[in-house]
């Protein structure tokens, strides 16, 4: 059997990938995930480089599976849509995974569809997806997310394996470690301890590669370090109290990214445990920052 993916990158892509890759994995089949791009003036650089790392991160998850993958640039001068279905004729393929984007109907009647064209014109079956931010669950949000775990101890790192077992997750022990990793891949989150492994540092060295970060701690749970994590960029800061809910959590930061606000709704969620864990009126020692953080957040 042989799958073709018309693949552009994005939320909706990544789900068209992963349905793909449980079919191939179901069949046995060979996967052919393929951008199309018409060339010429209309391209521009930064976009055939997107392009090139979006069909890298494909690759790795097909390969990470145990699938026969070929990935590739398209480029004929044809529409998107001329362009799959020929590519489906030529290789004989069986059936063809897309992603639907969102569109007006203006934008329909002006520009068409790709995914109309080519399931009038497929010579074989056609699968689409879409991606609604506002109705996926958290696990579906976080599955074969590339995840970055730093934490000192072990059986720290055994739970969010068994917790986050949906992503593909990748762990370190120490900052060394941390550093490593972080400098030569790419990370849909990174979950980060505080104490023991020089948290804060490898938070910013997250930044850098603009990895959201969520601040996972036990030892080093005080306002104090609350506010410090926030000022040094946290997307979250999440006592390990509140590990049961990993999850939920993890999949509110990656929303909040796809989403482009900064933070999301953990603080509103955490503010009656911090308020317990902390003592009545805690805010009111650093009353300014916390007023500004409620003005730009939402407290």
């Amino acid at each position: 059997m042989k799958i073709l993916v018309g693949y552009n990158g994005g939320e909706v892509g990544r789900v068209a990938l992963s349905l793909a890759r449980d079919t191939a994995g179901i069949h046995s089949a060979f996967v052919y995930v393929v951008t199309s791009m018409e060339g010429g003036s209309s391209e521009k650089q930064a976009d055939i480089i997107k392009a090139e790392e979006d069909l890298e991160f494909a690759r790795q998850l097909m390969e990470n599976s145990g699938i026969q993958c070929e990935a590739q640039q398209s480029v004929r001068g044809l529409s998107s849509g001329e362009d799959l279905v020929k590519f489906a004729r030529e290789n004989d393929i069986d059936h063809i995974f897309l992603g639907i984007r969102k569109k007006s109907l203006a934008q329909k009647a002006i520009l068409g569809s790709t995914a109309r064209y080519v399931i009038l014109k497929a010579p074989c079956p056609v699968t689409t997806v879409k991606f609604d931010i506002k109705a996926i669950f958290p696990e579906d949000l976080l599955k074969d997310r590339r995840v970055v775990v730093v934490d000192d101890e072990p059986d720290i790192l055994e739970t969010i394996e068994e917790l986050l077992d949906m992503c593909t997750l990748e762990t370190a022990n120490s900052f060394d470690a941390a550093r490593k990793l972080i400098e030569n891949n790419r990370y849909d989150l990174a979950i980060l301890d505080i104490m023991g492994v020089s948290g804060y540092d490898i938070l910013e060295l997250a930044r850098e590669k603009k990895v959201p970060a969520l601040m996972l701690t036990a030892h080093a749970l005080t306002p104090e370090n609350l506010k410090e994590s926030i000022q040094k960029g946290a997307d979250s800061y999440i006592p390990k109290d509140e590990l049961a809910n990993l999850t939920a959590h993890a999949a509110d930061v990656i929303r909040a990214r796809i989403e482009g606000k900064e933070g999301g709704s953990w603080f509103s969620n955490l503010k009656p445990f911090f308020d317990k864990s902390f003592g009545k009126g805690w805010r009111d020692k650093d009353r300014s920052f916390w007023n500004s953080f409620d003005d730009k957040y939402g407290g």
